[in-house]
């Protein structure tokens, strides 16, 4: 042994063999006899310093394969065989998954707790086991869960992780908002979505019910090639979000000048500095005098959309027009010849007459903004018998929306409506087009929900659960580091964010094997080493200058 087993600076631990075995061996339950102790080990732990001395034993059966080799089966107090306790990983795994504790922090808590010499960097180690061995965890309990429904309801969804980085595909269970799996992808066609639908089929062996996704070319194109008879809900929430879309590029064209006339007005350009003379108060910059106004007028401008529920150009508008009816009626009670009237009015001349040049564009948005009002309302809020009568509600609201188009543009057709990207130059008619393509492309699929057995029309819980992982991993690290950990660590987290508490609450230790995590961090180190590849060098190699001068310039003395 290396150091005293007695000592004031630590404490001595002898691990002996377990007395549950009764000194069995393991493989062939003959007797074992002591061998040697080894050198002993100083661990770090929560209470303090432990001196671990370890007793080997061997088997006592010549013919036993353990005969020759000294083993000890006890558990050590050590976490993966390195100089910190087994506790001390506990205890950041706990801070890591139940309190989303950054590594900087847990440092902190143990420094401060516990006093404990530590670094950052063996935090972060501690941490990416934890991540990867409960994902390993939350996926067997997932599995244990999907047999006993004995079915799946698909739902999937793909994520972007930015700088050149592979989707990431969830593929999850509808009613039990669990993690199936998670695949990376460079590209991705209708027939690698197939094999890979195959193969959670083959995982769980039991059969899917139905899929719920968005209504992707490639997703449409697998299903209706493979899996004709199996239901597909296409999402409501990604209908009414492209129709929305539309919408509220089209409400742009109102609010962008408004907020421009706004910001040109004299009030909001003056000088700071320069001041010019105002009854009965002296000489104050025009900035000064209107700040009021100008505050209102500015906070007027940094109102945002709500989803679904309100549009800024058509609110900003009303307001305005209100704001400007409040000026006229100050002015009419005011001296006209006074400078601040004088200023005053010309702030509201410029309003009006922005207003008024709007006024069309704001009759166009309020129409469409009133047909999305009611699609909204007959698809999300209104409650209908049957879901016949929804949909034919639906139909009938679409049948109006195109025949009125067709009023102000009789040639239109609704074979010639072709898809297109939101943007504010199209005009009130084309979108009233692209609404009713979208109606006939939807219309098949967004209803097919009465055929599950728990009522989910829409795949949007795919999209939460992205932004639930980015944002956790937005907590951990710098902004620049983002994309590379939803790449690297991404699919671990999804995990993590779609089970239930108590799993993360499991004493971690006891699910701990070291054969185990060493796999599991060979598999997280590629898919860094991956990920790095296309990293920038940090030293950059400039080539020596090489220019072929002879072919530019007649040297002299050439012969």
């Amino acid at each position: 042994m290396k150091n005293k087993t007695n000592s004031t600076e630590y404490s001595t631990m002898r691990i002996g063999y377990p007395t549950y075995l009764n000194k069995s061996c393991i493989c062939c339950n003959s007797p074992v006899e002591y061998a040697y102790p080894d050198d002993g080990k100083m661990v770090r732990t929560l209470e303090g310093i432990v001196y671990q001395i370890v007793n080997y034993f061997k088997c006592s059966n010549p013919d036993c394969k353990l005969h020759k080799i000294p083993f000890n089966p006890s558990p050590r107090i050590d976490y993966s065989n390195r100089h910190f306790g087994a506790d001390v990983f506990k205890f950041v795994s706990e801070e890591f998954l139940c309190y989303d504790q950054k590594p900087k922090q847990i440092l902190q808590r143990l420094t401060d707790k516990c006093d404990l010499k530590i670094s950052i960097d063996t935090i972060q180690r501690m941490c990416n086991d934890a991540l990867i061995l409960k994902s390993l965890k939350i996926d067997e309990r997932t599995k244990q869960i999907i047999m006993e429904q004995g079915f799946i309801l698909l739902g999937f969804d793909g994520q972007d992780p930015g700088s050149d980085e592979p989707a990431i595909w969830s593929f999850k269970d509808m009613i039990t908002n669990r993690i199936l799996a998670t695949y990376k992808f460079e590209s991705l066609d209708y027939m690698i979505l197939h094999d890979t639908i195959e193969e959670i089929i083959n995982i769980f062996g039991v059969k899917i019910i139905g899929w719920v996704t968005d209504k992707q070319n490639t997703i449409t194109k697998c299903h209706d090639t493979y899996y004709t008879d199996i239901p597909h809900q296409y999402c409501q929430y990604h209908f009414l979000k492209n129709t929305w879309s539309h919408l509220i590029a089209f409400d742009s064209n109102l609010f962008l000048p408004l907020k421009k006339a706004i910001n040109d007005l004299y009030i909001h350009k003056a000088s700071k500095t320069a001041k010019i003379n105002f009854e009965n108060v002296g000489k104050i910059s025009v900035r000064e005098a209107f700040k009021d106004i100008n505050k209102t007028l500015q906070s007027m401008i940094r109102i945002r959309n709500k989803r679904f529920k309100e549009l800024r150009g058509i609110w900003l508008f009303e307001i305005l027009e209100k704001y400007v009816a409040n000026m006229d009626e100050i002015l009419s009670n005011n001296d006209p010849s006074y400078r601040f009237s004088k200023i005053l009015s010309r702030t509201a001349e410029d309003l009006h007459e922005a207003l008024e040049e709007l006024r069309d564009t704001y009759k166009e948005t309020l129409e469409l903004n009133d047909y999305f009002k009611l699609i909204h309302h007959t698809l999300y809020i209104k409650k209908f018998k049957s879901i016949s009568k929804q949909e034919s509600k639906l139909e009938v609201i679409y049948e109006k929306i195109f025949d009125n188009a067709v009023k102000e543009e009789p040639t239109m057709r609704i074979e010639d409506c072709k898809s297109f990207l939101a943007n504010k130059k199209a005009t009130k008619l084309k979108i009233m087009g692209e609404w009713c393509r979208l109606w006939n492309s939807y219309r098949r699929g967004l209803f097919v929900y009465s055929k599950f057995p728990v009522e989910i029309k829409t795949n949007n819980s795919s999209e939460n659960g992205f932004s639930r992982e980015k944002q956790a991993i937005i907590n951990q690290v710098a902004k620049g580091m983002v994309d590379h950990m939803i790449s690297t660590r991404g699919e671990y987290y999804l995990r993590i964010k779609h089970c239930i508490k108590s799993e993360l609450q499991e004493d971690i230790i006891a699910q701990y094997t070291e054969e185990v995590v060493r796999t599991l961090r060979l598999s997280l180190k590629e898919d860094i080493k991956k990920s790095r590849e296309n990293w920038r060098i940090k030293k950059k190699i400039v080539p020596r200058l090489k220019i072929e001068v002879g072919k530019y310039y007649v040297l002299e003395n050439t012969p």
